[in-house]
């Protein structure tokens, strides 16, 4: 197994702050980058405490008043949703336990689809049931397989939640996006081309050997088992940034049995973590292999990242850094996420 670089390079900025008395003080800024990517993020944790101006007032009461025209709310969906067409779906819909799955009424991709979460119209991230979840995720492996099945070009696909206005949701109640296109995104590619690249130049996988890495030194690794390993991401690209890697499996479409009952345990578990932290927005991307066939050098993994609270859209937390420059301003050390995440996972 080769040793993973953790790549880090720390520099202080100098200022005289009116919040001390004008005296010099330095704020360390770690730039750090991801060890199979290349992408950049710069961390300061002092930047939590900068001043946030609320300018959306009345948030609690907006999201009471969404729930009556809100067509994801059990009794709506029947008339309020679209249906696939004959020979997808018979039904118009797929279900799924708790679940109910149909198109995206503006899609951006042939096969899009949304995963509701039935049921409650905001329920608090530490009310979400590990089965509710797995719900959500087996239907949605339903579609990604039915789409392939039907439409062999359609080869990658990606399970994908914004919760809440500030992760992007255009719809307060809790929902998946399911995307299944003819080519991966731009990240997914990025990340299925170097983890071809490791393997080829060392003959391994880079998500064993990076699960493996950060158990030996102890300082992200949240939680580990035989089905999975949760991490806090080196080089984070959000805040309280969270990394599942699912081990034995490189398709969505393998994902079942105890793997995917770890997975919905594991999301779970961090959506209460959220929630202890203040968090009340987030989002997820789980990112699939090719649907067709088993790679050794991939894994099956996801992404989770806190977004601004509700009553604070002051401002967007994506500014020209991150949608210009790519690289990520975060004001959380990943070691003290993995601290803080621990023991709801375990």
């Amino acid at each position: 197994m080769r040793r993973i670089s953790f790549v880090k390079e720390i520099y202080e900025a100098k200022l005289r702050s009116p919040l001390s008395g004008y005296r010099l003080e330095g704020q360390p800024i770690e730039y750090r980058v991801d060890p199979l990517t290349g992408m950049a993020c710069r961390i300061n944790i002092r930047r939590s405490m900068r001043v946030k101006q609320a300018v959306q007032p009345g948030m609690d009461r907006s999201i009471r008043d969404s729930q009556g025209d809100c067509p994801f709310c059990p009794g709506n969906i029947e008339r309020m949703t679209p249906q696939f067409p004959r020979g997808f779906a018979e039904e118009g819909r797929l279900r799924r336990g708790s679940a109910v799955l149909f198109p995206n009424m503006y899609p951006f991709s042939p096969y899009h689809a949304v995963a509701v979460f039935s049921g409650e119209h905001s329920p608090r991230l530490c009310d979400f049931h590990p089965q509710t979840i797995r719900d959500c995720l087996e239907v949605s492996i339903e579609f990604l397989r039915l789409a392939h099945e039907l439409d062999g070009k359609v080869n990658y696909g990606s399970v994908n939640w914004n919760h809440m206005p500030p992760a992007g949701a255009s719809i307060v109640h809790p929902h998946l996006q399911v995307i299944g296109d003819v080519r991966p995104t731009r990240f997914q590619e990025m990340l299925l081309e170097e983890s071809r690249a490791y393997h080829e130049r060392y003959g391994g996988s880079y998500w064993l050997d990076l699960v493996e890495t950060e158990a030996n030194l102890g300082e992200r690794l949240i939680h580990r088992d035989e089905c999975m390993a949760w991490l806090a991401s080196y080089a984070p690209q959000g805040n309280n940034e969270v990394l599942g890697i699912i081990l034995g499996c490189s398709s969505i479409l393998e994902l079942k049995g105890e793997r995917l009952e770890a997975l919905s345990k594991g999301i779970a578990g961090v959506l209460r973590a959220y929630h202890d932290l203040g968090v009340e927005s987030f989002n997820m991307a789980l990112f699939s292999g090719p649907l067709d066939e088993r790679l050794d050098y991939y894994s099956l993994n996801l992404k989770m990242v806190s977004r601004p609270r509700m009553e604070a859209r002051y401002t967007s937390d994506c500014g020209f850094m991150e949608r210009l420059h790519m690289e990520n301003v975060v004001e959380s050390r990943p070691e003290e996420v993995a601290e803080k995440l621990r023991n709801y996972l375990s």
